[in-house]
């Protein structure tokens, strides 16, 4: 399905106009996220709601590079979002699906609320419990880096279910506003420091059966069987760092159209007309656009692996061949992003370091999400599977 809604260009255009003072003045874009889903585009991907509707994933990362392109921030705060949304795509016909499809149709948010401090990243094994009481459970934990939640109407969490089973996790959604909840912005990152990451806290919150998405048996085949967002979530980065690059052409090409005077031993008068600087320029769009070129081809991938568990039919080597794709991207765009973050400044001599021009706002949003998994341990399991067949592992960064 080719997804159309009508105005996308002048919200992004009216998102992307207070973008760089936003970041500089660490305003939170709550106005910016409104605007996206009172015009449709925080639910295009569900569509009507049938099987069959909503855009594909090539869709959904086309348009998360240019909302990144427009405000990275805006963009990074959405991927919890459209992770849930695909969720919904999966689930079968009835008064579930037709719930969460309404609530997302209203322009209602999800955030997530899944990372802990404590423990191995990806090990799925969490501190946060579900205590059984009479009609329902009591949740209680500490959660961290819950991008989008301070941003939203729900929030999608991962509890252990407490008792003598310790093998068997739920996935609850529930409201930021029950009491019990209470999301703390305490992210401090020097890069994309105002998409809500910090703390989500759990005090005896009640929980019922209607709160519950999931269960997830850890100990069963079914549990490395089932469909895994691991490619999506990890491929929407890259579509956000691709989103920069396109911005840091954008800024650069300013950048040169506004320098009045260059050095006495330059090869021209003209910054503009400069050869050296129009080499940097070229190279940066270059750098871009083979980005997103590889994006969304990795995106293409994973669309081809989803068609099939939309409509139960998940198999496996599908999204090992996705999981592969994205990976593969983002070993290559992590290293080529910082390094073209970095280039823009060649372009603008002292000046280009001002503050005001606030141009470091690129390298600091790129190699903050640079870290969300290690490119270092990509590259080996990739290395691993090329030379040695070996798998990759099975968890939310591959």
């Amino acid at each position: 399905m080719t997804a159309v809604i009508s105005g996308r260009d002048d919200v992004l255009a009216a998102i992307a106009a207070g973008a760089a003072e936003r970041e500089r003045n660490s305003v939170d874009p709550h106005a910016e996220i409104r605007r996206l889903a009172d015009a449709g585009l925080t639910a295009f991907t569900i569509g009507d709601g049938t099987r069959g509707s909503g855009a594909s994933v090539v869709e959904l990362i086309d348009f998360v590079i240019d909302l990144a392109r427009a405000d990275p921030i805006v963009a990074h705060i959405l991927r919890a979002h459209f992770w849930f949304a695909e969720q919904v795509r999966r689930l079968p016909v009835g008064a579930e699906r037709d719930r969460w499809v309404a609530e997302i149709q209203a322009g209602r948010i999800v955030g997530n609320a899944n990372s802990e401090r404590a423990g191995a990243a990806g090990a799925r094994r969490f501190a946060t419990q579900l205590r059984p009481i009479d009609g329902g459970w009591l949740l209680s934990g500490d959660k961290f880096y819950s991008t989008g939640t301070a941003f939203a109407d729900w929030v999608s969490v991962s509890a252990s279910i407490g008792g003598a089973r310790q093998d068997r996790l739920a996935r609850l959604v529930v409201p930021v506003d029950r009491p019990g909840v209470t999301v703390v912005d305490d992210w401090d990152g020097i890069g994309q420091h105002r998409t809500g990451t910090g703390s989500t806290t759990f005090t005896d919150v009640l929980v019922t059966a209607d709160d519950v998405f999931e269960y997830v048996d850890l100990g069963t085949d079914r549990a490395t069987a089932s469909p895994s967002d691991g490619p999506l979530l990890q491929l929407f980065l890259q579509a956000v760092i691709t989103g920069i690059l396109l911005s840091v052409v954008d800024d650069a090409a300013e950048l040169l159209r506004g320098r009045g005077r260059s050095f006495d031993h330059a090869p021209s008068d003209e910054p503009r007309h400069d050869p050296v600087l129009l080499r940097t320029v070229g190279e940066l769009d270059s750098t871009a656009h083979v980005a997103r070129a590889a994006v969304l081809d990795a995106a293409g991938r994973i669309e081809i692996a989803f068609a099939g568990a939309r409509v139960g039919a998940t198999d496996p080597e599908l999204f090992r061949r996705a999981s592969l794709a994205a990976a593969r991207v983002k070993v290559h765009v992590d290293e080529v992003g910082l390094r073209a973050a970095s280039s823009l400044f060649d372009l603008g001599g002292a000046s280009a370091a001002s503050r005001s021009r606030n141009l470091d706002r690129h390298w600091r949003n790129i190699r903050t999400l640079t870290l969300h998994n290690p490119t270092s341990y990509k590259a080996i399991a990739i290395g691993d599977h090329v030379v040695n067949g070996a798998p990759l592992p099975q968890n939310a960064y591959f």
